[in-house]
Parts: structure tokens; C-alpha cells; sequence
């Protein structure tokens, strides 16, 4: 392969970087304050960029009750191979135009206002540890007596680099950060998605 058909590529990889996280204007379905459950990360994958730096939330009246539909925004999703990251930011620059790494769910409230389930769609880690290669994107509903706690909170723990979540600490040789998801932005997936894309 000639060196400067690398150009393109090498543009692309540098270029990945992304647009400031959106403010929606608000509307309804917003989220209350509300202490809800403490997110456990790795520490290697808060030192390597991959960090939380937004939490959106929007609220629906469902048949069943009250849903709130959380997107976590992680700085990026960085591959633990230096090679592979390579080519995978270039794939996540020409398929999402950004770098963050955006995963969702759907809490669902319980009659009684402080349990609730979660339903983890296409980001449920199963026993995936945060080396794996390739991740597989799993599904679950997990109810909140499931987790374990911590001062009174649930616990979900980030369990894979790309950022599947768990009710087990599938690491537990890895340092952690917790964090505590109480506060939200509003705003749904779709709203995320559609800033991203037209950015």
C-alpha cells in the first residue's frame, strides 16, 4: 500500500473528536433530581479518556407506569488494542461523527417510588470482563433488588472498554470510580442521535 493513501486515514483517526454535548430546550418529560443509582467504572478506563462527562434523561408516561430513558455520554470509547482503536475511531467517525461513546436504557419506576427495573437493551456485559474481544451486546431487565448496594444505592457496574453494564463487578482485580447518578440533562436518544448526526 503506497504511504500516501495513508494520509486520508491518518486525517480521519486525528480528526475524531467531538462537537460539545448538546443543551435541549426543555420540555416535558424532564427528569426529576432524584438519587437513583451509583455507576462503578474502572479506573484504567477513566485515566485512558473514556470518563462520564454527560448523563440525559427524558421521562414518559407508559400503560404501566413512569420510564425514564437514561443515555450515559462517555468521553470515547477507546479499544484496549492500539491497533485495533485505530481503525475502530476511524469506523465511529465515518458511522457516528463523533468520538463519545453513547450507551442507553430504561429505568422503569415501581409503585412504591424506590425500586425500580432496569431494562439494559443491547447493553447488558453478562459475564464479559473489560478486556473482552469482541464485546457482544446482550439483554436484560434486572430489577433493582438484584444490585448490589452502596450507602443505600444501587450499583451498576461498567463492566466491559466499551462500556456494558452488569449488576457484578466482572473485574474485581481493577480499581474503580464511582460515581453517583442523580442529576440529569434533558434529553432523549433520538434528540442525541439526531444532534450528532446532522453536527
Amino acid at each position: 500500500m503506497k504511504s500516501y493513501l495513508l494520509i486520508p486515514l491518518f486525517l480521519l483517526y486525528l480528526g475524531c473528536t467531538s462537537p460539545p454535548l448538546p443543551v435541549f430546550p426543555t420540555t416535558e418529560g424532564i427528569c426529576p433530581k432524584s438519587d437513583l443509582f451509583v455507576l462503578s467504572q474502572p479506573e484504567i478506563d477513566v485515566q485512558t479518556g473514556n470518563d462520564l462527562v454527560g448523563i440525559y434523561c427524558k421521562a414518559n408516561i407508559t400503560p404501566i407506569g413512569f420510564e425514564w430513558e437514561i443515555s450515559l455520554v462517555f468521553r470515547d470509547e477507546i479499544h484496549p488494542s492500539t491497533w485495533k482503536d485505530f481503525f475502530y475511531r476511524i469506523y465511529r467517525r465515518i458511522r457516528y461523527g463523533r468520538a463519545y461513546d453513547i450507551e442507553s436504557f430504561l429505568v422503569r419506576l415501581e409503585p412504591d417510588g424506590k425500586t425500580f427495573q432496569l431494562d439494559l437493551k443491547n447493553v447488558y456485559s453478562g459475564d464479559q470482563i473489560f478486556q473482552e474481544d469482541p464485546v457482544v451486546h446482550k439483554d436484560r431487565i434486572l430489577s433493582s433488588s438484584l444490585l448490589e448496594n452502596r450507602n443505600s444505592l444501587p450499583i451498576l457496574y461498567v463492566n466491559t472498554w466499551n462500556h456494558m453494564f452488569g449488576e457484578k463487578d466482572n473485574n474485581p482485580e481493577l480499581s474503580k470510580q464511582e460515581i453517583q447518578i442523580s442529576e440529569f440533562r434533558f434529553g432523549s436518544r433520538t434528540q442525541l442521535d439526531g444532534y450528532f448526526g446532522t453536527y
